[in-house]
């Protein structure tokens, strides 16, 4: 009862002055003067028979007094806005920024995986998984090739993240690996994250840096400065040729930013592993926020002194008739 009371409140409660009207009204303002004129009526004595005129005026009794400062106070009380402030409602935002950094260069389409299936198929499988269990993360998307270009904003809209990954195609950008630009971009995305929030990046390439504007160590000190700590996966187990990972590269990233590094072997289920570490080592961070507001109460009153008028005004309707 006292939590109850101590959240009740009037938005104007200037308004209880008017609870004194009548009584000013009463005592304060001048009588009616009384009538100076006379007329002359030859018929008075018959007149003061018909209209029984020697009757004394009806004065309002107890009843009456007690009922109209009752609908007075109702009115008085609507008009002051009674108020309850409702107790706070627990909104969750989420504290965690992570952009995905992921390759779509023309090596992403070969299928050597178990069971013919390419390898960026099973980068989308993978990575919507990771998604789907980051509830509470804004998550964003930047894809590089030949370039590197924002392909989802920073949103907590995880239904639409997955429509963009699905749209994700080996060499739709380029056939060549642009790793530096692509830590560029995500950091530009980073910086208009909410201001507090930690950030995340994760890059994951089975190749190395060929056509970056941008070099990956740069890229990385970049980021360091702007508090974005990047995980790095090498996808694929490849030692030599165009196709080589620079595992080396993407450990120094990593090492720069405060991040990790993993080797994921050229399958799925490697794959699935190397997330499944990542949203581990990264636990959700969100922040509660309690929001209360003022419900309106007004009607209440109202609707009794209404209540209470229709109920004086049958009574008087059914005593006359009665009569």
């Amino acid at each position: 009862m006292s939590d109850w009371l101590s959240r009740f409140d009037f938005a104007w409660p200037w308004a209880w002055l008017l609870i004194l009207l009548p009584l000013v009204s009463r005592f304060l303002l001048p009588p009616a003067r009384p009538m100076a004129d006379y007329v002359r009526v030859p018929f008075l004595p018959h007149l003061v028979n018909t209209l029984d005129l020697k009757a004394e005026q009806q004065r309002s009794g107890p009843w009456q007094r007690l009922l109209f400062w009752v609908l007075w106070l109702l009115l008085v009380c609507a008009l002051a806005r009674p108020e309850l402030l409702t107790p706070p409602q627990q909104i969750v935002k989420p504290m965690r920024d992570i952009v995905l950094l992921l390759d779509v260069s023309g090596s992403m389409g070969k299928n050597d995986l178990p069971g013919g299936e390419t390898r960026l198929k099973a980068l989308q499988d993978s990575v919507a998984k990771f998604v789907t269990a980051r509830k509470q993360d804004r998550i964003g998307l930047v894809i590089f090739a030949n370039g590197a270009y924002p392909f989802a904003p920073l949103s907590e809209d995880k239904g639409a993240l997955q429509a963009r990954i699905a749209q994700l195609a080996p060499a739709m950008i380029g056939e060549q690996t642009a790793i530096g630009d692509a830590i560029g971009v995500a950091v530009k995305l980073l910086d208009k994250a909410q201001h507090g929030s930690s950030k995340l990046a994760i890059l994951l390439t089975d190749g190395n840096d060929t056509a970056s504007q941008l070099t990956p160590e740069v890229a990385a000190k970049l980021a360091a400065a702007h508090q974005v700590q990047i995980h790095t996966i090498a996808f694929g187990n490849e030692q030599s040729g165009d196709d080589k990972v620079d595992l080396a590269l993407l450990k120094t990233i990593a090492e720069m930013t405060g991040g990790k590094s993993w080797q994921a072997a050229r399958s799925g289920a490697a794959l699935d592993s190397v997330w499944q570490d990542i949203d581990a080592l990264t636990p959700v961070q969100v922040r509660t926020l309690g929001w209360s507001w003022h419900q309106a109460l007004f009607q209440w009153p109202l609707l009794l002194a209404l209540l209470l008028l229709l109920l004086i005004t049958g009574g008087r309707y059914l005593r006359g008739r009665a009569a």
